[in-house]
């Protein structure tokens, strides 16, 4: 199984950032600029904010994955 930071950026556009902290386009909404903040916690979990306020599951249903999808196995 894919490691869940890799696999929700390699859906994004716009991807910018390296670590733990991402910043992309969001793809639940026309976004011009980068409006969603991608952050790896420590536990491993994906942590998704859109500035514009999509929320989480209109984020990544977007991008077809789930919310199950942003947690480690």
């Amino acid at each position: 199984m894919a490691d869940p930071l890799e696999l929700l950026l390699s859906r994004l556009d716009k991807v910018q950032g390296r670590g733990s902290r991402y910043k992309a386009r969001c793809p639940a909404h026309d976004d011009r600029g980068p409006s969603l903040s991608v952050t790896e916690g420590d536990d491993g979990r994906i942590l998704v904010h859109c500035f514009a306020g999509c929320d989480v599951h209109q984020v990544v249903s977007a991008v077809g994955l789930s919310v199950s999808d942003l947690f480690p196995p």
